[in-house]
């Protein structure tokens, strides 16, 4: 069941004080559906309203709405934050267990989730003019930091290994990117293809 005060402690626990409420969060062993009611989604969809609000009254850009409004950027949002943080969840598990980790999707999820909330935070930010796209940009990066400092804690990946599953998985997740992207792409290319002949 959905609480905002757990999102909000979450949310802002793990920009203030990160390490202690993962290892908070972690300690509760939430399966993947359960962070995702409570931390991902609202997180999600907190951001891309908040990035749209800041891009109407301040005249920034904000990628989600940009030309699609606030419903269709939310759909999009979601399906694209959905497809990302699966994909990053999947491939952290599976090369943890390859590492001498614990392959366990709840906990990379969870993990995976956690560490992007700066990413999300940025996110939220971007709507604002001329420096949106520098806070982004400072979030992504402190989520990529917090990503690799978080999969020890949450699949158990061996310290001597940390660095290689670290780069495995990021190399992994761009060149899955690249395939989910050019098959959706390709899709959206062909689909007016037979609409219009």
């Amino acid at each position: 069941m959905f609480d905002p005060s757990k999102t909000i402690g979450l949310i802002s626990g793990g920009l203030t004080n990160p390490r202690e409420t993962w290892e908070s969060y972690l300690g509760e062993n939430p399966g993947w559906q359960r962070t995702a009611v409570e931390l991902t989604i609202p997180m999600v969809v907190s951001a891309i309203i908040i990035g749209w609000l800041l891009s109407v009254l301040l005249g920034g850009y904000f990628y989600y709405g940009y030309g699609r409004g606030v419903v269709l950027g939310l759909i999009v949002g979601l399906i694209a934050a959905a497809i990302s943080i699966a994909v990053m969840s999947f491939v952290v598990s599976a090369l943890a267990g390859v590492f001498g980790g614990q392959a366990n999707f709840d906990r990379a999820f969870t993990a995976v989730s956690l560490a992007t909330i700066p990413s999300w935070a940025g996110a939220a930010l971007g709507g604002i003019p001329f420096i949106g796209w520098l806070l982004q940009l400072a979030g992504s990066i402190t989520g990529l930091v917090f990503l690799y400092k978080i999969i020890p804690l949450a699949v158990l990946v061996p310290e001597n290994k940390r660095v290689v599953h670290f780069v495995l998985t990021l190399v992994t997740v761009f060149v899955i990117n690249i395939i989910l992207g050019l098959i959706f792409g390709l899709g959206a290319a062909t689909s007016g293809e037979f609409a219009n002949p």
